[in-house]
């Protein structure tokens, strides 16, 4: 490592030595993507200065800190690692998904004075953990890089500086002014102008500087001119006026002196600088206000002598310590001391007046009647023209209202603002420290994960205010329900957290009983009373497992899930269960990104039969999946895992671009009364999907006629205010809308009126019994009837029997779609069904 650190400082170039601490994490650390970035735009943005993929440099990128790894990764003095739901953790963030990132492990480069700067990022596919070893290099090359990046950042600094050097002249309103006096040309610089009011297009000269001041001091300079020419005079100082003085601009200043050129051809130049100091004079008038600004200063100012004895106190001094000037005068400042500092704390101050000339910093102090209160205290050296020490000057102010709101501060830092208890970074710190007290004294702890059931209903219902006093009053009962060394958090929203330190799970099952009582109790807030209930994961911190913060939570919070999903109200304790469950999750969960990755999903297409001609009038486009190792996995069991974990957009991304190469090639061989239909989720319809742009875009780029595409959404999803938006812009388009599932739990009528869709599909539930229901079939011949009166075509699915086709047929059900006819083919098996005339 050491032979790898030596090269990196020997390198020629700072790109250089980027690409060598890249090459270094590669080589130490096997990440597939590794970056080096500065902080930008206050610490907004991210801009790459080396980003490589699998060892090879790429192009450098931007991106927005916010909602990302390297956001949280500011906080943490160490190495950040982040190997557990990294996507679904951070769903802003889709660079982590457009890269297949499941691993990261973050440095912080700092500067000197441990302001962040910039970040250095391992990220990998897998859920990968470095080892201490492995976290010890990153760390010690993040110290390096942060050093390099921060002098590069120093140095751009100075470049700046000296930008702005070339402006000073502008600013100090002072021209440059050379006299080349055997040529006798005058030369200035452009600064010039403005001091004497010249436009652009005449050439400056001295008689142009001449002519703009006041007769009597042009005549003066003009003399001193000459003196110099004439060797007379080497050294000038004068005051000159201009014809259009005024209190703000006009009253120059002269100072020059003539030197001896050396070069080829000696020569005696006068060199001098000009400056309008007619805000400088104004400004010195006002030094006479000095005293009385002193006088009156807000913060207390004291004066020493050499030796540091008092010899000046302004009346704000004596405001805040009590004492007058005349106590004070020949006295140490000692007299002030509270003895609350140690002589070590005083031997340091005086350690940096004597090398830096100055001290700041917080110290408590004595008032004269014995008060102790603490102060900001700046201290500073003065010093003569012989570099002596003359005097020292303190400056302080009362700072007990700061320490107050600093305290305030530092509790909100570590507490939930809304009802006071930790918060969950300081309870994940707090969970760390216990795991490793329990591993080192073979304690136990558990803990407990509260989840509030259908809290958002309080909210939906009685408004945002009395569902924060639910949640105030259900943290008092909380905090009641435990000892004083258990620790209770807010984790978020609705969730709450507890830890049992030294607890047996036993207890804990008590301890969550007793809570559940508590909180199952109503809550009264004037003339309304809510009743809320809520669910419980427990998890024990056993000191013989390998356990982490992370997964402690990850086993409390699945226990929660499972206690959610048997009834509102449940007490559930991580087991094997639970755990084998969420793990099977997981492993479908990899699977399934495998399997859109490397294009393993397959789309088949399901007839649709229109009743009157017996033909296929449509097909509805269903994805499936088959795998080496699970063999055929159903959409019942994959789609959920896919809207969970985010993968669903994806999936119908694939079945939209399959569905409209697949329909393009049936009307190319002729069928073009065809149509698809494809079903959307409501994951799938977020502004940030633009689910308008991506469906238009499939149909253009295949050539397709926009009446041949159909969307099939759910009643459910299209209730959603922004998803009807997007469906009515695409039905202006020409794009088909049908409303799934109807008949099921969602469905009403009026939603049905409202809704002015193409298609309606009866859900297969209704079908199934068709036959002897006489209510069910009552119920269908009405909806084909009140379809023919609005305009809305019906599509019975399901459908298995023929007697079933039979029914609809003499309603004058508009389509049938049933396994009676065929289940969901491949593409090639659906071109041959289409050449025959008839499927009856």
């Amino acid at each position: 490592m050491s032979l790898s650190f030596s090269h990196f400082y020997s390198l020629e170039n700072s790109q250089a030595r980027y690409e060598q601490a890249i090459q270094m994490m590669f080589e130490q650390l096997s990440p597939v993507h590794c970056l080096i970035g500065q902080f930008i735009n206050g610490s907004t943005q991210v801009q790459t200065v080396c980003y490589a993929k699998d060892g090879q440099i790429q192009p450098n990128i931007t991106y927005d800190l916010a909602g990302t790894p390297c956001n949280d990764a500011q906080d943490s003095m160490g190495v950040c690692m982040l190997n557990h739901c990294l996507q679904e953790t951070y769903l802003e963030d889709e660079l982590l998904k457009v890269l297949n990132i499941n691993s990261y492990a973050g440095v912080t480069l700092r500067a000197l004075d441990h302001t962040p700067i910039g970040i250095m990022v391992c990220m990998y596919e897998d859920e990968r953990l470095l080892n201490d070893i492995q976290q010890g290099f990153l760390q010690e090359l993040g110290y390096i890089v942060g050093a390099e990046l921060n002098h590069n950042l120093e140095v751009a600094s100075q470049g700046m500086i000296l930008k702005q050097l070339a402006k000073s002249e502008r600013i100090a309103k002072l021209s440059s002014w050379n006299w080349h006096l055997g040529q006798n040309k005058h030369w200035f610089s452009e600064e010039m102008r403005y001091l004497t009011g010249q436009h652009h297009d005449i050439e400056l000269s001295i008689d142009c500087f001449l002519d703009c001041l006041e007769t009597l001091d042009s005549g003066k300079l003009e003399e001193a001119l000459k003196q110099i020419q004439a060797e007379e005079l080497t050294k000038l100082d004068m005051r000159v006026r201009h014809k259009l003085l005024s209190k703000r601009k006009g009253l120059m200043r002269i100072i020059g002196h003539v030197e001896n050129e050396e070069g080829p051809i000696p020569e005696r130049v006068f060199s001098a600088t000009v400056q309008d100091i007619s805000q400088i004079n104004s400004l010195t008038k006002q030094l006479e206000l000095t005293n009385v600004v002193f006088e009156h200063a807000t913060d207390a100012i004291m004066i020493t002598d050499h030796e540091n004895k008092i010899i000046l106190v302004n009346k704000a001094f004596e405001d805040l310590t009590g004492y007058t000037g005349k106590e004070l005068l020949g006295k140490d400042p000692g007299v002030l001391s509270s003895g609350q500092q140690s002589k070590q704390f005083y031997r340091k101050m005086w350690q940096a007046l004597d090398t830096k000339g100055m001290w700041k910093g917080e110290i408590y102090n004595r008032r004269k009647n014995g008060q102790i209160f603490p102060e900001e205290l700046t201290l500073s050296v003065v010093k003569d023209e012989q570099n002596q020490i003359s005097n020292y000057v303190a400056v302080f102010r009362d700072i007990t209202e700061w320490k107050r709101s600093e305290a305030q501060l530092t509790f909100y830092a570590n507490h939930e603002p809304l009802t006071g208890l930790t918060n969950r970074r300081c309870f994940i710190e707090n969970l760390e420290q216990v795991i490793s007290e329990n591993r080192a004294k073979k304690k136990q702890s558990v803990l407990l994960f509260i989840g509030l059931d259908r809290f958002k209903e309080v909210n939906d219902i009685y408004g945002s205010e009395i569902g924060d006093n639910v949640l105030l009053s259900v943290a008092k009962r909380i905090k009641n329900g435990v000892r004083l060394q258990d620790t209770v958090c807010r984790y978020g929203g609705d969730e709450f957290a507890i830890l049992l330190q030294n607890s047996c799970i036993d207890n804990a099952i008590l301890v969550a009983e007793k809570i559940q009582s508590k909180l199952s109790l109503p809550y009264v807030f004037n003339e309304i009373s809510v009743e809320i209930t809520a669910s419980i994961g427990i998890a024990e911190l056993s000191s013989e497992q390998p356990l982490t913060a992370s997964n402690s939570i990850s086993h409390a919070t699945h226990a929660l899930g499972s206690a959610k999903k048997t009834a509102p109200g449940q007490i559930a304790r991580y087991n094997e269960v639970i755990q084998n469950a969420y793990l099977k999750k997981i492993h479908l969960r990899d699977k399934l990104k495998e399997a859109i990755k490397f294009q393993l999903l397959s789309v088949h297409y399901q007839p649709i039969i229109d009743t009157k001609t017996g033909e296929i009038s449509k097909f509805e486009a269903l994805v499936r999946w088959s795998d080496s190792e699970l063999g055929a996995v159903s959409p019942a069991q994959f789609i959920p895992v896919a809207e969970e974990f985010g993968l669903i957009h994806q999936i119908g991304q694939l079945v939209l671009e399959r569905s409209c190469e697949d329909l393009a090639k049936m009307h190319s061989l002729g069928y073009r009364h065809i149509s698809v239909s494809i079903n959307r989720s409501v994951s799938e319809f977020k502004s940030s999907n633009d689910q308008y742009k991506q469906i238009i875009q499939a149909i253009e780029m295949n050539n397709l006629p926009y009446h041949t595409l159909t969307i099939e959404v759910t009643e459910s999803v299209a209730a959603n205010q922004y998803t009807w938006q997007v469906l009515g812009e695409l039905q202006n388009k020409g794009v088909k809308i049908a409303l799934d599932d109807f008949c099921t739990g969602y469905s009403s009528l009026s939603n049905l009126l409202e809704s002015k869709v193409d298609f309606v599909k009866i859900d297969r539930s209704f079908i199934d019994t068709l036959i002897e229901d006489k209510k069910k079939q009552a119920m269908v011949k009405c909806l084909v009837d009140l379809g023919k009166d609005i305009g809305t075509q019906l599509i019975a699915e399901g459908v298995e029997q023929l007697e079933q086709v039979k029914i609809l047929e003499e309603f004058g059900c508009h389509r049938i779609q049933g396994f009676y006819y065929s289940p969901a083919q491949p593409i090639s098996v659906c071109l041959n069904m289409l050449t025959q005339k008839s499927v009856r």
